[in-house]
């Protein structure tokens, strides 16, 4: 019979990689309606948690902005590539035009010197 300490039998359940979390700023056409679109960010592959950090701004200029926090299981490779992908398919949902990274892990972040801009 084999022995299997406790602390081997839990890490076979435990996550390989830690939960990635992240502050995103998304302008969006000024009609959205921001708790489906969260709804639609809920349901991505990956994303684990999605929810509201501000309050929602309607410009006159036409747009609503909104801050929003993600967290996100990054897949096999840079954090920044899962990141870059999750941002991506954001985007395309209806009335998303734009998305600004403010944070990820409570940090500020840029890609090679510059802000994370999709």
């Amino acid at each position: 019979m084999t022995s299997i300490s406790l602390n081997e039998q839990q890490d076979k359940y435990r996550l390989k990689k830690e939960l990635v979390k992240t502050t995103l700023r998304m302008a969006m056409v000024y009609d959205s309606h921001v708790p489906d679109t969260l709804t639609l960010i809920r349901v991505l592959e990956g994303v684990a948690v999605v929810g509201q950090a501000s309050q929602v701004f309607r410009k006159k200029k036409g747009r609503t902005v909104i801050d929003i926090y993600m967290k996100f299981l990054p897949t096999d490779g840079p954090v920044v590539e899962s990141l870059m992908t999750l941002l991506k398919e954001i985007k395309s949902l209806p009335g998303v035009e734009v998305i600004k990274v403010l944070t990820v892990d409570d940090r500020e972040f840029s890609h090679k010197g510059k802000p994370v801009v999709v």
